[in-house]
């Protein structure tokens, strides 16, 4: 292979790498995105749970039917909204959080053999241009050789 294919390669490579690059840079910012979201979650659901423990804890004794009609009302609300934070926590972990998380695992196994794919050209160039190296220095001492055997009467 010439030396222009091989740098033509490597360009091509470089290329290669770089999209993998910027493909791993948006899968991370994306897993930061779904982090960011579960731990809005988090908090939605640790209020929530807070919010419950804080009723149960000011309850009062219920005077009528009706009183009692509301505060079952009352709790079947927070209850819910309790389950509810926690169900939405739970999707976010197996759907949106782990797919964010999937696809930077494969960006980053992307970007890996993008680099070592240019790497290996990397070398192929450097040991072309070190055989180039050594075969201009054996010219050059057999034209020394040469010149000096010429110079020899």
């Amino acid at each position: 292979m010439s030396s222009y294919a091989l740098y033509t390669l490597r360009d091509l490579r470089v290329s290669g790498e770089r999209q993998a690059r910027q493909a791993l840079a948006e899968a991370m910012a994306a897993v930061r995105r779904a982090e960011a979201e579960r731990d809005r979650l988090v908090a939605r659901t640790s209020e929530a749970r807070a919010a419950v423990a804080a009723a149960r804890a000011a309850e009062r004794p219920l005077s009528t039917a009706g009183d009692a009609l509301t505060a079952r009302r009352f709790w079947a609300r927070l209850e819910a909204e309790a389950e509810a934070a926690v169900e939405a926590l739970e999707r976010h972990r197996t759907g949106p959080l782990r797919a964010a998380l999937e696809a930077e695992l494969a960006a980053r196994a992307s970007h890996l053999r993008a680099r070592q794919r240019r790497e290996v050209v990397d070398k192929a160039i450097t040991r072309r241009e070190a055989q180039q190296r050594r075969d201009r220095q054996r010219r050059e001492e057999a034209a020394a050789d040469d010149l000096a055997s010429r110079r020899k009467p």
